[in-house]
């Protein structure tokens, strides 16, 4: 039987060649907070994985372009090129740049493509010069974002008059990615580019039960995407009554789909403004409160943690990790701990429901 399978080897050998090597993920872009990491990957220092689509959707400021800004920051700083398409005619370079974004050209390219159709067709050009001229190692990442898919114009309205707009343009977008989602994912693998679409969320009507949330542009993103995260965000507030102001927000991530790590994982963290109007991940500080929570850093009294030994308030805390790594020195106690994050029940039940809808949509 043996030499029967080996003769026959050699014969599909000899018509289609050697197998191929399954597809693996070798590069991940760090999103700068362990914990988020964690969720989407099994590993706090890993994040998004390079060669899939990613789909990060929540409502209005839940940090969606903050998560995928980071992305950009972390392909760049391994030596290869973080790219926006701006849809929603909204990216601030200033504030990237200030997050630690280069916009040097050649390792940053902004695009604001007037259809879905222009936007893919630049993606797909520029990616293939990138790989063929050779010029970035084949291992540095491209990190690709399309912000958002749900302002993404079908070629089919634009310059369309508002009152001639029928169902067949509410289903544009839907029919473009079912039919382009393919070739996305196909190009993404190839080159070994992060393509993360961030998208909005709408609410289904007339659910009673399971999380009513829902997103534009059709199930084949949900399908062809390896990695959902979906956020959700409530204000930090200081001060009472006519003083109260809003200093942040606490994000809460779910992964509602996972090929990656197992699903179902979240993470949370504070997001804080600063007075410029930028913004910036509490990253030592959320790192800190996570790790406090699962018992690998001691709670003293009086709100204070027990950080080498001593009890310290947590602003002295977070200013002695800082001279001792900053939340690299956090990751690496967090991947020694082997501590795993929550399952979220009811994101699993949620994605369930999701589950269910893409069998029924690959058939």
């Amino acid at each position: 039987m043996t030499d029967n399978f080996d003769a026959l080897a050699d014969l599909i050998t000899g018509a289609v060649k050697k197998n191929d090597k399954p597809s693996q993920v070798s590069i991940y872009l760090d999103t700068g907070f362990p914990p988020l990491n964690a969720a989407i990957s099994g590993n706090y220092y890993k994040g998004l994985p390079c060669g899939r689509i990613i789909e990060i959707f929540g409502p209005e400021s839940s940090g969606k372009t903050a998560i995928a800004t980071a992305a950009m920051i972390a392909a760049q700083k391994m030596g290869g090129i973080a790219a926006f398409c701006d849809h929603e005619r909204s990216f601030q370079e200033d504030l990237g740049e200030k997050n630690g974004l280069s916009l040097r050209p050649g390792q940053w390219i902004y695009k604001k493509p007037d259809t879905y159709e222009d936007s893919l067709e630049i993606f797909a050009k520029a990616v293939t010069v990138i790989r063929e001229s050779k010029l970035i190692p084949k291992e540095a990442p491209i990190c690709w974002v399309f912000d958002s898919l749900a302002s993404m114009i079908p070629a089919s309205q634009l310059g369309k008059d508002f009152n001639k707009l029928n169902m067949n343009d509410s289903s544009a977008l839907s029919r473009l990615t079912s039919n382009t989602m393919k070739s996305v994912a196909l190009i993404a693998e190839k080159n070994n580019v992060c393509v993360i679409f961030l998208n909005q969320t709408r609410e289904k009507i007339g659910v009673m039960f399971g999380d009513p949330t829902t997103t534009p542009g059709g199930k084949a993103v949900k399908f062809y995407a390896s990695v959902r995260i979906q956020l959700g965000s409530s204000p930090i507030n200081v001060g009472t009554g006519d003083d109260k102001i809003v200093v942040g927000s606490e994000v809460t991530a779910v992964c509602k789909k996972n090929k990656i790590n197992r699903p179902f994982m979240r993470s949370k963290w504070r997001f804080l403004f600063k007075e410029d109007g930028s913004g910036y991940f509490d990253t030592i500080g959320s790192t800190l409160d996570f790790m406090v929570k699962k018992g690998i850093i001691e709670a003293g009294r009086g709100g204070r943690v027990v950080w080498d030994g001593k009890q310290v308030f947590k602003k002295d805390a977070i200013a002695a990790i800082r001279d001792a790594g900053g939340v690299e020195a956090l990751a690496k106690i967090l991947q020694d701990s082997k501590v795993e994050l929550d399952e979220d029940a009811e994101a699993r039940d949620a994605a369930r429901e999701e589950a269910e809808e893409e069998s029924a949509y690959k058939e």
